[in-house]
């Protein structure tokens, strides 16, 4: 089987041909997860160094816990889960918030002025995304960034799936008052 494959299989379906589940299976399974749970902790800690530390924690949690991993549900919002739990024991030990990450350094062929554009205007509402407490935060990227269901997000958050989506619609209204506060700022209101 294909690793994209495994991928899309694992993210909306069950794994019934990988029970009984052993140490092979985990670094089949675990492995085509390793960028997108970084980018999910960096988005969240705003430092790369700090990120890989905590990414190496989260895989090695889910090692441990593997054992207890039901291959009947999908693996990624369980790893997700595990991320989030991670992200934030991190933030509990932490004593001073980190400076934020600098601007991303866009392509410097990216065809179009319009691609540069919107690649900048998601970059900056993601940095605005940022200033939201981090359980608003972390919906948003679920949701918009990595594309899991509301289902899949209630799951990763451990919460019911309509509190989910309250915490969405709350999320996107703090991310409108954060916008229309950032634009004032820039007209200078």
């Amino acid at each position: 089987m294909e690793q994209g494959n495994l991928v899309s299989i694992m993210d909306h379906a069950t794994a019934p041909a990988f029970q009984p589940l052993a140490d092979q299976d985990f670094e089949r399974l675990a492995c085509p997860y390793y960028d997108r749970i970084y980018l999910f902790v960096v988005k969240q800690v705003n430092d790369r160094t700090e990120a890989q530390d905590i990414t190496q924690t989260i895989f090695i949690r889910a090692y441990r816990g593997f054992a207890r991993y039901d291959g009947e549900r999908p693996f990624a919002p369980w790893l997700f889960r595990i991320a989030r739990r991670a992200i934030a024991d991190h933030f509990r030990r932490r004593a001073a918030p980190t400076d934020a990450l600098p601007d991303s350094v866009a392509d410097p062929a990216p065809g179009t002025v319009e691609r540069v554009e919107q690649s900048e205007n998601r970059d900056t509402l993601w940095e605005l995304a940022r200033q939201l407490k981090p359980k608003l935060h972390q919906v948003l990227y679920l949701y918009y960034a990595e594309s899991f269901s509301l289902g899949e997000v209630a799951q990763i958050m451990g919460v019911t799936g309509p509190h989910a989506k309250v915490l969405l619609f709350r999320a996107r209204l703090a991310l409108k008052k954060v916008l229309e506060t950032a634009e004032g700022k820039e007209i200078g209101l």
